[in-house]
């Protein structure tokens, strides 16, 4: 549907089906709110926000009341009504919950929510017809719902209409292949409806699934019960939210970097997709002439960590870099690479070692470079010591990219044209048909310095003509997925498979099919959470491909004059929250504002005059704050080769907050963080990349519109630890923007179950345990441990009291671990007084697994002495448990491992007939992704073993596994008595390992065992309930 307004065109954003963009059908759009009703608005939905926030925490009462302020303030506001009958179902209040959706029904007849939860209302009340009836009305409204099919079929398999169920969970299981519950569903509904035979296929299915961490389930929990059981907050898409005028905003041409004269015009023209090439000399001279018209790239990254972003450009056989000097560009010519032998075409910046720099990885033709930068801001060319291999196809595209998350970046490469040089087979004289086809490249970084080419085990060669490569988590399931957009074919999605390999699902997601594709931008448009495409293309307007927010895109036209699309990005040109679109073509730059549901062009009075004609048009662009004054600034590339700078002039009028990204335990760039910001009404969700061409600007830069302040910062790491800042920094003076450093916690992203006793007066933290049970974790990749599903917990005499009668203990299960608990018991020890009793604890390989067995210890007590790896007198350190551990090794890059270090003792054993030691410690442990990033370093875990020292002066291994301390902290006994040498007064004996095992003390008991006695008592009751956060 398309008008005319004073603005310009408009076209519309998605179609009126989609509903990826639904919030903006939540709220009724009346006539303008004066201001002071619209900040009451906006006060109501900061209330509310609150009441989504307290959902999150299964606070069911306290995001009640958040949702009843929030219509208190503004009874007009839809999604509180709704986001109220959804705390109320949990909170088991089904009459009050039924009231509130049907106010929401009434007020939002188009939108599904109310009806889904209205279903679960009453399935939770026993009226199944009126369930089916709402869940109905949820498929007319979106007939691909994946929730409301598998509610249906389970009240159809209730019903004993197998065949119809079945069909609805098969439907459900097509549009969300990894739903364990709908696979589920398919095989009970086919067993019970008499197809014994399909229902064992289909159980085996669902056994496959179920084991696959990718996997989703529902349950009967908040956010267990499909996204439109999840309640709605504002995203700033709502129609009354947009304001409709154009801005005084626009890009100035400022001209050129200073030093300019090291990017002079080029006398080879710029090629474009699909026109005539030269073939003149066969395949390797038209390549070459290819590779040096492609030649015109730009890069925007800190390179020196001073938080403005310097400028990389490719230039003859040289890349030249600019650094960024109070909002200018310098030539820094100690820092400009010049190249012998091969032509550089763009280049990506990202710290690939982890040092804390930023290194640079150039395409170039024929030959690719990898250069480290060093203390000093050098670059040196490290491609040969870091084992790069050769190019397997002249590229234009590449990316650094975390894709296997062990912390460190990887080098993925879009294959445009095959190396060696070749013509395709009947192909026609243009570029790139003329070329046989490239293929991708995938450089696993092994985390020593070195890369490894993985690109046949990971599946993503896909041989095509690719003209950029976008890493997104397209379907949120915390792992990055990479899509690849080439000239002539179908766009490749590959998902990661999160065990090394990936899956193209373009065709399973309803992306676009095959054409001509020439640029791809990429962001969260329509505010779902989910990345959103545009696809350039010759000869065409664009495509829009908008997430739906279930892992499937709607495919709409872009406005007409994106045809022929050379760049492309998203970008908040204005600072009003919303993506805009700005675009290069032939006929110069194009530039649309993002209305909400329609685009408004906006070119004439937002682009520099000369920009927005064919004679020497931009051909490629990089986006981002320059000056830091707080809107998006742009460098762009001439087709004759030279650089212009284009300054926002007018989008600092709007406020905005910067986000600054600082990794500890991901990748240090912060490259694959996924940053979301809330302010009031406004959400806003940008990914960080660094590709080539750029698909979006280069910092995280966050308009907030007419709005004061931010909210809340939340960070998902690549390290998967999620990251929640409650205190943005606010505006002073008269500054329209603020910077808001993040510093990545150091923290485990899940934590093992933490049990509490009662110790008279209070609950009282005792330990974490159960992590030897830990299922599914990777030794290696494709290796699993074995889980040790039985751990005996210490609980010293008189620290457990009764209360009321009673022991009790508490577990609770911590972050984002599923935990199950299939039997707890308490262990009761009678004993002497002078006696203390350890259980034979400690995490071992499943083949150094003992049996349950108690040691009782008379009078234990330090070594004679004890020093560490450097000789050092730790004595001290562990002759009492003070959280004062031995801890002076050196620790690897990697989280768990160390350098192979240990603790060496001399025990007094004279006349002992039992020698016992008791090991006191803790455990920092390496999760998957670290024992992959191990396994690809060369690293291997060594558990703690046990040396003795011979007559000889030779240390010999008795005891290979002593056991890993799992708790904070636990005790391991070691029995010696076996292994020690016989007549011999004092031993000397030493720990050794290479995980990061803390010792806090160390005891030696050379006492005779004594008597005790052991029941075992089962629990009462016990009671499962949610806490929050």
């Amino acid at each position: 549907m398309r008008n005319m307004s004073p603005f310009g065109r408009r076209t519309r954003l998605v179609p009126a089906v989609a509903l990826a963009s639904l919030a903006a059908t939540l709220i009724a759009c009346g006539p303008a709110r004066s201001s002071s009703a619209a900040s009451a608005r906006e006060r109501a939905y900061r209330e509310s926000n609150v009441g989504v926030a307290r959902l999150e925490q299964f606070d069911y009462r306290e995001a009640a009341a958040a949702f009843r302020r929030a219509l208190a303030i503004d009874p007009s506001l839809s999604i509180a009504h709704l986001d109220l009958a959804i705390a109320l179902f949990y909170d088991s209040q089904l009459d009050e919950a039924e009231r509130e959706a049907r106010l929401a029904a009434d007020a939002m007849p188009s939108a599904p929510q109310p009806s889904y939860v209205r279903g679960l209302i009453a399935r939770a009340a026993g009226r199944d017809d009126d369930a089916a009836a709402a869940f109905g009305r949820v498929l007319a409204i979106d007939p691909r719902d994946v929730g409301a099919r598998i509610e249906r079929g389970q009240l159809l398999v209730a019903k004993r209409n197998y065949a119809d169920a079945a069909a609805l969970f098969e439907q459900a299981l097509a549009a969300e292949p990894f739903n364990a519950t709908a696979a589920y569903g398919v095989a009970i509904a086919l067993t019970r409806g008499g197809r014994a035979a399909d229902g064992r296929d289909a159980m085996a299915r669902f056994q496959r699934l179920r084991d696959n961490p990718a996997s989703i389930t529902y349950d009967n929990v908040y956010m267990g019960q499909g996204r439109y059981a999840e309640a709605v907050s504002s995203t700033g898409l709502e129609p009354e939210l947009i304001d409709p005028a154009v801005p005084a905003v626009a890009f100035v041409d400022a001209g050129a970097p200073a030093g300019d004269q090291a990017t002079p015009p080029r006398p080879d023209p710029a090629i474009a997709f699909g026109e005539p090439i030269d073939v003149t000399g066969g395949a390797g001279p038209a390549l070459a002439r290819a590779a040096a018209s492609l030649a015109r790239s730009v890069t925007l990254a800190d390179l020196d960590g001073d938080g403005a972003l310097d400028l990389i450009a490719p230039s003859g056989d040289s890349v030249a870099i600019f650094r960024n000097s109070g909002g200018r560009f310098d030539r820094a010519a100690p820092t400009t690479l010049r190249f012998d032998g091969t032509t550089p075409l763009a280049a990506i910046a990202g710290d690939y070692d982890n040092d804390g720099r930023s290194d640079l990885f150039v395409l170039g033709y024929p030959s690719n470079r990898l250069y480290r930068q060093d203390e000093s801001g050098r670059f040196t060319d490290v491609t040969q010591p870091a084992a790069l291999p050769a190019a397997r196809a002249l590229a234009r595209t590449a990316a650094f990219v975390d894709l296997d998350h062990d912390g460190d970046l990887d080098i993925v490469i879009g294959g445009l044209a095959s190396l060696p040089q070749a013509f395709a087979p009947g192909g026609a004289g243009t570029f790139p048909d003329a070329f046989a086809p490239g293929s991708n490249q995938l450089l696993r970084n092994d985390g020593n310095g070195r890369f490894s080419d993985v690109t046949r085990d990971a599946g993503v060669a896909a041989a095509g003509h690719a003209v950029a490569i976008v890493p997104t988590d397209f379907d949120n399931h915390r792992d990055v997925d990479l899509l690849v957009v080439g000239y002539g074919g179908r766009p490749s999605l590959f998902s990661n498979l999160r065990d090394g390999a990936f899956r193209d699902v373009a065709s399973e997601t309803g992306l676009p099919a095959d054409g001509p594709y020439t640029a791809v931008a990429a962001g969260d448009v329509n505010k779902d959470g989910a990345t959103d495409f545009f696809f350039g293309r010759r000869g065409a307007g664009g495509l829009l491909a908008m997430s739906d927010g279930s892992n499937r895109f709607t495919v709409a036209d872009a406005p007409a004059d994106t045809r022929d699309a050379v760049a492309s990005q998203f970008v908040d040109y204005d600072n009003d929250g919303l993506l805009d679109l700005l675009v290069l073509t032939p006929r110069g730059a194009r530039l649309w504002r993002n209305a909400g549901q329609s685009w408004m062009d906006v070119g004439a009075r937002a682009l520099p005059a000369a920009a927005r004609s064919g004679d020497d048009p931009p051909v490629s662009m990089a986006l981002g704050d320059l000056d830091g004054d707080g809107d998006i600034d742009a460098v762009v590339r001439l087709a004759s080769g030279r650089i212009r700078v284009w300054r926002n002039d007018g989008g600092s009028a709007r406020r905005s907050l910067r986000v600054d990204l600082k990794a500890r335990v991901s990748n240090r760039s912060a490259i694959g963080s996924k940053v979301e910001m809330r302010a009031g009404s406004l959400r806003h969700k940008l990914e960080t990349m660094s590709t080539t061409p750029a698909v979006e600007p280069a910092d995280v830069l966050f308009g907030l519109g007419a709005r004061d302040r931010a909210d809340v910062v939340r960070v998902l790491w690549p390290a998967g630890i999620v990251q929640a800042e409650v205190e943005p920094p606010q505006l002073r003076g008269a500054s329209t923007t603020a910077a808001m450093p993040i510093t990545e916690l150091n923290r485990k992203p899940s934590s093992c179950p933490y049990l509490f006793f009662w110790n008279g007066s209070r609950f009282e933290f005792l330990t974490d345990f159960m992590g030897g049970g830990e299922m599914g974790s990777w030794a290696a990749p494709g290796v699993h441990d074995a889980p040790d599903p039985d751990e005996y917990v210490r609980i010293g005499r008189d620290r457990l009291q009764p209360r009321g009668g009673r022991y009790e203990l508490r577990v609770t299960n911590e972050l984002e671990e599923a935990l199950f608990v299939d039997r707890l018991q308490l262990v009761a020890v009678s004993h002497p007084a002078n006696v203390d009793v350890y259980p034979n604890e400690g995490l071992r390989s499943k083949a150094a697994r003992r049996p349950f067995a108690l040691y009782a210890t008379r009078a234990a007590r330090p070594p004679l002495r004890a020093v560490d790896e450097n000789g050092r007198d730790v004595l001290d350190r562990i002759s009492r448990i003070d959280r004062r551990s031995v801890d002076d090794f050196v620790l690897e890059p990697i989280q768990g491992y160390a350098r192979p270090h240990g603790v060496t003792i001399s025990a007094d054993v004279a006349g002992a007939t039992r020698v016992l030691l008791l090991l006191t410690g803790w455990t920092d442990y390496a999760f998957s992704s670290d024992n992959v990033a191990a396994h690809q370093a060369g690293l291997a875990p060594e558990p703690p073993a046990l040396q003795i020292q011979d007559e000889g002066g030779i240390w010999r291994t008795v005891v290979p596994e002593i056991g890993v301390p799992v708790g904070r902290p636990q005790t391991i006994a070691v029995d010696l008595t076996a292994v020690l040498p016989p007549h011999r007064r004092v031993v000397d004996l030493r720990i050794v390992t290479t995980l990061r095992v803390y010792w806090d003390q160390i005891l030696v008991d050379t006492s005779d065992p004594a008597p005790f006695m052991v029941a075992r008592v089962d629990p009462r009751e016990a009671t499962l309930r949610a806490r929050g956060f």
